[in-house]
């Protein structure tokens, strides 16, 4: 899966990193390493035009103003395969510029996830997926719980991460927003 995504800025960036080295170290769980680097996704798909991707990614950095986001918490994606996560605020500023992504870059690739659609979309910050079970959700939970996630950061970039099947994603780009 390859991913439109906003990198976290600092101390956030490596706030998250040791969230994901204290599971692998205390639970053994290391799949979000498959895409090793701390974002929250504006949109997923199996396969993308990287070079148009890339041209109009830039075109709308270069409209856009970096702005603030928070998050509170944390979540839970339920089912066989659960996801743990840290969940943003969700305001109407993110909504209309997640929207306004989605046009920008209609078309681009394939295999589009529908669960990042505006309609369906939960913005969020993994911390645990891939290995998570149900009968680590609790432990791993109640490992988590005494922290604070009510951070407030900037958003100020898009990147791309490239994935291929049954390989560690790769950062291909970062586009900063100069708006």
């Amino acid at each position: 899966m390859d991913g439109v995504v906003s990198l976290l800025p600092q101390p956030f960036y490596d706030q998250v990193y040791l969230l994901w080295d204290q599971l692998e170290r205390d639970f053994g769980l290391r799949g979000i390493k498959v895409t090793p680097y701390p974002h929250f996704s504006w949109q997923i798909a199996d396969c993308y035009d990287s070079p148009r991707l890339k041209a109009v990614l830039e075109a709308l950095a270069a409209r856009t103003r970096p702005f603030k986001v928070e998050t509170a918490g944390l979540g839970l994606f339920t089912g066989g395969a659960p996801v743990l996560y840290i969940p943003l605020i969700v305001s109407s500023q993110l909504t209309d510029f997640h929207r306004l992504v989605w046009q920008t870059v209609d078309g681009l690739g394939t295999g589009i996830s529908p669960y990042y659609a505006p309609d369906h979309w939960i913005p969020h910050i993994s911390l645990a997926n891939e290995d998570l079970t149900p009968d680590l959700v609790g432990p791993v939970t109640r490992a988590l719980v005494p922290q604070k996630f009510d951070w407030e950061f900037e958003v100020n970039n898009f990147s791309f991460i490239y994935a291929p099947c049954d390989s560690t994603g790769e950062l291909m780009i970062t586009i900063p927003f100069t708006g």
